[in-house]
């Protein structure tokens, strides 16, 4: 298998990518890729691969888009250090991308100048200083809908050729925040499954 520049990574196509890193989604996972919509969220049970859909399409727009800035948001710091970076840095981040942690400001670091921060929603405050092209939120069940309209008015960047607020979370219950958004439109639901995975 041939291997990447860091400076082709860039340029590449999605599909492209995805041969060199030997992940192929599917379904709801698949639609998330070629999805532009501002707001997404990928809903379904658990083991369905929804934060590992999540986790590669943000690091694919970050070797995509040189410069773009991006969040991976959980409620709190703590649950996110335990869960989607750990997916990450197993299962998504390759040597090959020379991506680096940065421990003082608490973000990941591409050749390109793209930038990924991790961050818990605990200070609303400290959220609303940043301007990012494109947010992760891994178990958005677990966030107010203040703190969804406060990440959502982060994106605005304008680096990449269009701004999203990603985001996946286990079934709630049909009474939740979440689940009204969709049901009005104000954020597009794709429902995972576990043949998809």
């Amino acid at each position: 298998m041939a291997l990447l520049s860091k400076s082709a990574a860039s340029s590449v196509s999605t599909s492209t990518l995805f041969k060199y890193r030997d992940y192929q989604p599917r379904g709801a996972a698949r639609d998330l890729f070629h999805c532009h919509d501002r707001q997404v969220l990928l809903g379904g049970p658990a083991g369905t691969g929804k934060s590992r859909a999540c986790l590669e399409k943000l690091h694919l727009c970050a070797l995509k888009y040189p410069g773009m800035r991006a969040m991976m948001v959980r409620k709190t710091r703590v649950a996110l250090t335990q869960s989607a970076m750990v997916s990450f840095r197993q299962d998504v981040r390759y040597a090959i991308d020379d991506v680096t942690f940065r421990s003082g400001d608490q973000a990941y670091a591409y050749p390109n100048g793209s930038e990924l921060l991790v961050m818990g929603c605990e200070d609303p405050e400290r959220i609303k200083s940043f301007q990012v092209d494109m947010v992760y939120v891994q178990e958005a069940t677990e966030l107010t809908e203040e703190d969804w309209e406060t990440l959502d008015t982060r994106m605005r960047n304008n680096v990449m050729p269009y701004q999203q607020l990603i985001a996946d979370c286990n079934p709630g219950p049909p009474t939740h925040w979440l689940k009204g958004r969709c049901d009005a439109g104000k954020t597009l639901l794709l429902e995972s499954r576990h043949e998809d995975n």
